[in-house]
C-alpha cells in the first residue's frame, strides 16, 4: 500500500480501537485496560469492514446517527461504573432515572454546585463530540479494502472483546434488567399481602412500651466500616466508648448490633421506608408500591396504639408529601427550623443546632414517637461545622457566623470519620440532656458510605438500643446484640426489613408473671424456643 493508504488504514483502525475502548468500558475500574478490554468490539469491526466494501462512504447524517447511538451505549456503561463506585451495584434502568432529581439536589447543595452541574453537562456534550469525531475518522477513512480487511480480520478474531461488552450485549443486558424490574413488582405484591400489624388489636401493639417516649435516630451514612476501617475507626470508636461511659453512668442500658441495609452509598429514604414498612425497598418503585398500598407500618401502628408521631427531617427543603402517607402527625422540614446560619456541604443545619431546636413536647396527652434524621454525616463530609458551646446562637444559627466554610476533599475517608464523630457527639449530648428517663431510643445507620469510602465492606450498619429499663432490653435476647455501644465485627446482621416485625413481636404483651425467655438458654438446654 502507498504511504497515504497506510496512513488512512492506521487512522481507521486507531479510531476503531479507541471507540471500542469507550463502548467496552468495564463497570469495575480494576478491569480497565485488561486484555479483555483492549481489543476491538465485534460490532464496530463489522461496521468498519462493511464501510470498506461500500462504493461511497457514509454521509454526515449517518455518521451522526451512529455517533449518537454509540454515545447512548457509552452513557449506559458510565452509569454502571458510577453505580458500582457509589452504590456497589449495577445501574437499574427501570428505577435509577427517578433518582436524577435527588442527585441534582446533592450537587446543587455542594460547594460550587451549579458549576459542577454545568461541568457535568459539558462533559456529556464533550463525550458526544468525541464519539462523533471517532466515528467520522473510522467511517470516512479510505484505505484499500482488501489489505485493510486482511489486517482487521485477524486483529478482531485474536483480540476481540467479549460479546457482552459490545452494544448488542449491553442492550441485551439492559433488557434483562427490565425483566428483573417486572419480577420485583410481582414480588412486592406478594410481600404487601402480609401485614404483621393488621391482625393485632390496638391495645396489644407495643404494649410493653405503653406510655413511653420512643425515639428513632437515623445517622446518615453510618456503616460498619466506620468501626473497622483504620481511616475512621479511631475517632468513631473513641466517640462510641465515650458515649458508652457517659450513658452508663447516667443509668442507661445499651445493646448494639448490626443491621443489613437495603442500599449502599445513598438513597437514604429507601432505608427509612424499609424499616417503617417492614418490606425491603431497594428501588423507588418498591417504595411507591408500599405507599400506595395503605399497609400499616411502624408509624401507623404507633398511631393506632396511642402515640403521637413526629418526624424531624432537616434535609427536606420542600413539603414532605409522603409524610402523611407514612402516618406522621407532624413533619419538621428545613423551613420549620429557625436556623439562619450557613449550610455545611449537603447538610442545611448542623446536627448540634438541629437537635437544640427540637424542643419536643414530651408531656403531651399521649406519648411521643420522634423520628430524627441527622444530616451532618452526609456526603461530601466537608466542610464540617465546629463544635459550639451550648449557649445562645445555636437555634438561630448566629453561633456559626464567621465559620470557615472551605471544603477540603483531599482525604474524604478521614472527613467521613470526623463527620460521624460530630453527629454521634451531638446525638449523645442531646440524649443525656433532653430525653425523658423512661424513653426507649434506637440509633441506627441508614446505609454505608460510598463504596470506595467504606472499603467495599458490604451493606451492614450499626444499631444501638438504649433504655434505663433493663427488662426492656431483655426482650431482645437472641438477636446477637452486644452490651455497650460497640457491636462485634462478626455479629449476625438483622435485615432492616425485619426490624419492625421483630420490635412488634418482642415489645408486644407477654403472659403475666412470665419473664423474658432467652433464645440462647433454650439452645443450651436442648429445647425449642417459644
Amino acid at each position: 500500500m502507498a504511504l497515504k493508504a497506510v496512513g488512512s488504514a492506521l487512522i481507521g483502525l486507531a479510531a476503531l480501537l479507541a471507540l471500542s475502548l469507550l463502548l467496552g468500558l468495564p463497570a469495575i475500574p480494576g478491569d480497565m485496560l485488561t486484555p479483555e478490554h483492549r481489543g476491538p468490539l465485534l460490532e464496530l469491526s463489522v461496521l468498519f469492514a462493511a464501510t470498506l466494501l461500500l462504493a461511497r462512504r457514509p454521509g454526515p447524517r449517518a455518521i451522526w446517527a451512529l455517533a449518537v447511538f454509540c454515545w447512548l451505549i457509552l452513557l449506559l456503561r458510565l452509569a454502571d461504573l458510577v453505580s458500582i463506585l457509589t452504590a456497589g451495584r449495577l445501574f437499574e434502568p427501570a428505577f435509577d432515572p427517578a433518582l436524577v432529581p435527588a442527585l441534582w439536589d446533592v450537587l446543587a447543595r455542594g460547594p460550587g454546585g451549579l458549576l459542577v452541574g454545568a461541568a457535568l453537562l459539558a462533559a456529556l456534550a464533550g463525550l458526544l463530540c468525541l464519539c462523533r469525531w471517532l466515528m467520522g475518522l473510522m467511517l470516512r477513512a479510505s484505505p484499500p479494502a482488501l489489505p485493510t480487511l486482511a489486517i482487521l480480520a485477524p486483529l478482531t478474531m485474536l483480540t476481540m472483546q467479549p460479546l457482552t461488552h459490545g452494544p448488542i450485549g449491553v442492550l441485551w443486558d439492559q433488557g434483562k434488567r427490565w425483566q428483573a424490574a417486572a419480577q420485583l413488582e410481582a414480588g412486592m405484591a406478594e410481600a404487601l399481602s402480609h401485614d404483621p400489624a393488621a391482625a393485632l388489636p390496638d391495645d396489644q401493639i407495643f404494649a410493653a412500651l405503653r406510655g413511653r417516649p420512643l425515639i428513632l435516630a437515623w445517622v446518615e451514612s453510618y456503616g460498619q466500616s466506620a468501626l473497622t476501617d483504620p481511616r475512621q475507626a479511631g475517632p468513631v470508636g473513641d466517640r462510641l466508648r465515650m458515649m458508652q461511659r457517659s450513658l452508663t453512668e447516667a443509668g442507661f442500658h445499651i445493646r448494639s448490633g448490626l443491621v443489613e441495609s437495603p442500599v449502599i452509598g445513598g438513597r437514604s429514604w429507601l432505608a427509612h421506608g424499609t424499616l417503617r414498612a417492614g418490606i425491603r425497598q431497594d428501588q423507588p418503585l418498591a417504595q411507591r408500591m408500599v405507599l400506595s398500598s395503605n399497609r400499616c407500618g411502624l408509624v401507623c401502628a404507633l398511631n393506632r396504639a396511642g402515640w403521637r408521631t413526629q418526624a424531624a427531617m432537616p434535609g427536606l427543603t420542600l413539603p414532605w408529601l409522603e409524610g402523611p402517607a407514612w402516618g406522621f402527625d407532624k413533619v419538621m422540614n428545613r423551613p420549620t427550623f429557625a436556623y439562619a446560619g450557613p449550610s455545611y456541604g449537603w447538610s442545611p443545619i448542623p446536627d448540634q443546632a438541629m437537635l437544640a431546636s427540637l424542643s419536643p413536647d414530651w408531656s403531651g396527652p399521649r406519648p411521643l414517637y420522634l423520628e430524627i434524621v441527622l444530616t451532618s454525616s452526609h456526603a461530601p463530609w466537608s466542610p464540617l461545622p465546629a463544635w459550639k458551646p451550648y449557649s445562645q446562637g445555636l437555634i438561630d444559627g448566629s453561633a456559626y457566623a464567621g465559620d470557615d466554610l472551605t471544603a477540603d476533599y483531599t482525604d474524604m475517608a478521614a472527613s467521613y470519620g470526623r463527620s460521624l464523630d460530630y453527629s454521634l457527639r451531638a446525638l449523645g449530648d442531646w440524649v443525656m440532656q433532653e430525653v425523658p428517663e423512661d424513653a426507649l431510643i434506637i440509633i441506627l445507620g441508614d446505609h454505608p458510605a460510598l463504596d470506595w469510602i467504606s472499603s467495599g465492606q458490604g451493606d451492614r450498619v450499626p444499631i444501638h438500643i438504649l433504655s434505663r429499663d433493663a427488662t426492656l432490653l431483655d426482650r431482645l435476647a437472641g438477636l446477637d446484640l452486644t452490651p455497650g455501644m460497640l457491636p462485634t465485627a462478626d455479629a449476625r446482621p438483622l435485615p432492616m426489613w425485619e426490624v419492625f416485625p421483630e420490635l412488634l413481636s418482642r415489645f408486644g404483651p407477654l403472659p403475666l408473671q412470665t419473664p423474658p425467655i432467652h433464645a440462647d438458654m433454650h439452645e443450651k438446654a436442648g429445647e425449642a424456643g417459644p
